[in-house]
């Protein structure tokens, strides 16, 4: 037999006890395999941790209430604390020695099983059998660190039945909070969430490799309510998508500080650190009019092209001084220089040219010549 044997009642069968628990196993073990292999173990709601200061004896201490509230144990099982659970001292000095106040001490809960005692019915005789079982939680402390080895301990798999009698060596409990106790007044004086080495509380999860929202909105929430944080994939109604980061009061709105949108877009309210390192790479020189730039060495067209590299240019135009220049109509008078252009265009061509200006025919000017000329250059590439 390889798989779960399922119950299988006809009509006019005698139904024997063992055919009703059978129906139960079955429906039980379904439940915790589940919770076993699609489910991570932990606390599901509550089970917190609650202290209620006492100033009865001569130091105040505090009493301890475990909260109602739902955890899943290793083996997949549900443990259920549906009232208040008080954390007993006379349990701590009995499973801890030599207490140490500066210590905090790991509380953990684990399933038992209660039978419970069925009702005398008229006409059959008193019989001391149990008809119902409570499926009940105990609370048990432990050395600081040994939460260490529960939460690292192997998981049993889906043969291992619904107790720890195919898995001797495993721990089947659960950690919600440590507490701390005081031996010179034999009492507890405080609860914490974290124990040595900043270890936590560890919280029920999902085990999948593909999670699908139904109407286009995925989101992940810190916090059931209250302050809490959220992330969240949201579609767009033209076709985009948003994924956001940031902060939420109950069921206000989200507030974002970094969204990244569906063509890679990203918007930060904060710094990123560390920040984006560019990498600078710089030319200088001359270069005559109608010569094409050249790009520092390391850098090429295609990382332009790409977005690699971003290249920044300054043209210094040229000087220069009155001097006698040749005109078109073959005289050589004195002429002073004028900057004509002085520009370069997309394919990094150089254009640079002088206006000499005949200045011997007075204010109105006489005749001028155009003449191409060389400029000094700065070229930044940054990226990378």
């Amino acid at each position: 037999m390889t798989g779960p044997l399922r119950p299988q009642f006809n009509e006019g069968q005698v139904l024997g006890a063992a055919d009703l628990n059978a129906q139960v196993l079955y429906d039980r073990l379904g439940a915790a395999l589940h919770e076993r292999t699609e489910h991570i173990w932990g606390v599901a709601q509550g089970l917190v941790l609650t202290p209620k200061p006492n100033t009865t004896g001569s130091q105040p201490y505090v009493d301890i209430d475990l909260a109602v509230g739902r955890a899943v144990d290793q083996l997949g099982r549900a443990l259920v604390v549906m009232a208040p659970l008080r954390l007993q001292v006379s349990d701590f000095q009995g499973q801890i020695a030599n207490p140490d106040k500066a210590k905090f001490y790991p509380v953990y809960v684990q399933a038992v099983d209660l039978a419970q005692v069925g009702n005398t019915q008229p006409g059959k005789c008193s019989v001391n059998l149990a008809t119902r079982y409570e499926e009940s939680v105990q609370a048990s402390f432990g050395n600081p660190g040994s939460e260490l080895t529960l939460l690292d301990q192997a998981l049993p798999t889906v043969a291992d039945g619904l107790d720890t009698t195919n898995t001797p060596s495993l721990s089947a409990k659960v950690l919600v909070g440590w507490v701390q106790f005081d031996p010179g007044i034999n009492q507890f004086v405080g609860v914490n969430t974290s124990g040595e080495n900043n270890t936590t509380i560890r919280y029920v999860g999902v085990v999948a490799s593909d999670v699908v929202a139904g109407g286009g909105v995925l989101t992940l929430h810190t916090r059931p309510d209250g302050k809490r944080f959220v992330l969240s994939i949201t579609e767009g109604a033209t076709g985009g998508a948003t994924l956001a980061f940031g902060q939420q009061d109950g069921s206000n709105p989200v507030v974002p500080t970094f969204t990244v949108d569906e063509k890679g877009n990203v918007t930060c309210a904060g710094a990123i650190a560390p920040g984006v390192t560019a990498n600078t790479l710089a030319e200088s020189g001359t270069v005559f009019d109608g010569a094409r730039l050249p790009l520092p060495t390391g850098v090429a067209d295609p990382d332009l092209i790409s977005g690699k590299y971003r290249v920044h240019i300054a043209l210094t135009p040229p000087t220069a001084q009155p001097t006698t220049i040749l005109m078109p109509d073959g005289s050589k008078p004195l002429a002073i220089p004028i900057v004509e252009r002085c520009s370069i265009d997309d394919n990094r061509v150089v254009s640079c040219s002088i206006r000499w200006l005949d200045i011997t025919a007075g204010v109105t000017f006489g005749q001028f010549v155009v003449v191409p000329a060389a400029c000094t250059y700065l070229i930044v590439a940054s990226g990378g």
